[in-house]
């Protein structure tokens, strides 16, 4: 039996702790207008996440992207690959050899748990709990996460998040670099291997900023959204927020001019715009080759006669059309013929005056054999005499 209700009445902290304590197996949806949730529980334990505004499996690649695992073009390569295979990402990038299961699973384990601290923020939604598990999880990429992990690091963000959204203007909000910020020499231009790496720690350097900030800085090398630079941070929501406010205090970011927001992607290399999807355009052979799909069966089924069980198509058919003989006209010439048998009535019909156009069309029936008259009998033959 599903367990559900309002995040109003049993609040996700709640949720998360009964799930907990009870080891249930089974996934929780959680909804809040159009935007879902799919948490995968074993034991317990989250063993998957999923959210149909950011698929993990859609996000995977782009992060390993972000970490310099992948260029741009390696990842355009591998979409296309997955299309044409219908593989898992995950797998299809450890057969490249390219990543490792180590790669894919702390890329796997950042999405997932940036999926959950935003869903921890909702202050209203329903929940819907069912024993049942997908059976296509990715257990082996996805390392089981405890639910405590996930509790006390949204606690934390919860603390924190008034704080920092209070600092910054919409997450729609277009913000581009100053001009004094083009003019900083970043370390992260100068040892970009540390910071992928992790190593750079939080030291200020020669610009006066952390790496956190500078790497957050970098992806405004064209105008972007606070939501854009979230998606596309290699940092949690809110340490991404964090920078983006602090960089805004130092002048550094400011809101952008104008209307539009460009769509590149600052993780990296010439050719990276085109991870946005492909648009699809039809061969010039497509249309006339479905009128003549649509075409052929109807010239072929169409049936030839009227009273086909398929009544739509016959009616396609030209009507067989034939002149109905005059009622009344036909009963004269029976009663003509019947008066006068001899001439058919002529003469009978001149008296009257109507005249009949010719002889009269009925036949004469005394001329015809009685159908009720005996077959005459054949006279015995002489040799055949009674014994």
């Amino acid at each position: 039996m599903a367990l559900e209700g309002s995040l109003r009445d049993f609040d996700l902290f709640s949720l998360f702790n009964m799930i907990k304590i009870q080891g249930k197996n089974g996934t929780l949806v959680l909804s809040q207008g159009q935007e879902f949730v799919k948490v995968f529980f074993e034991n317990g334990e989250i063993v998957g996440c999923d959210s149909n505004q950011v698929r993990m499996e859609d996000r995977l690649g782009t992060m390993l992207v972000r970490l310099g695992r992948l260029t741009g073009e390696e990842l355009l390569a591998m979409v296309q690959l997955q299309r044409q295979t219908l593989k898992r990402m995950g797998t299809l990038l450890l057969e490249s050899g390219k990543v490792t299961v180590s790669d894919i699973q702390d890329a796997l384990f950042s999405q997932a748990t940036a999926i959950l601290h935003r869903t921890f923020r909702w202050v209203e939604g329903d929940y819907r709990f069912d024993s049942m598990l997908p059976p296509d999880l990715d257990r082996e990429h996805f390392p089981a996460i405890p639910v405590d992990t996930v509790l006390m690091e949204a606690a934390r963000i919860q603390d924190e998040w008034p704080e920092v959204e209070r600092r910054l203007p919409s997450m729609t909000q277009g913000l581009e670099r100053t001009s004094r910020a083009r003019t900083l020499h970043l370390d992260i231009d100068r040892d970009v291997s540390m910071v992928l790496d992790g190593k750079g720690g939080v030291h200020h350097g020669s610009s006066g900023l952390t790496h956190e900030q500078e790497m957050v800085l970098s992806y405004f090398e064209h105008p972007q959204s606070i939501k854009d630079v979230v998606q596309i941070s290699r940092y949690e929501e809110l340490d991404t927020c964090k920078a983006v406010a602090d960089l805004i205090e130092a002048g550094l970011l400011a809101p952008m001019m104008g209307d539009s927001l460009k769509m590149d992607r600052p993780w990296g290399q010439e050719g990276t715009a085109e991870l946005l999807p492909v648009p699809w355009e039809p061969s010039p052979i497509l249309w006339p080759l479905v009128a003549i799909l649509i075409a052929l069966p109807l010239w072929l089924y169409v049936p030839h006669d009227r009273g086909s069980i398929n009544v739509g198509l016959a009616s396609l058919q030209r009507a067989d059309l034939r002149e109905a003989p005059d009622a009344a006209g036909l009963r004269l010439d029976w009663e003509l013929r019947m008066a006068s048998p001899r001439d058919g009535g002529v003469g009978l019909a001149r008296a009257i005056g109507r005249p009949l156009p010719g002889r009269n069309p009925i036949a004469d029936m005394t001329q015809l054999p009685d159908p009720l008259a005996l077959p005459p009998q054949r006279p015995a033959s002489p040799s055949a005499s009674p014994r």
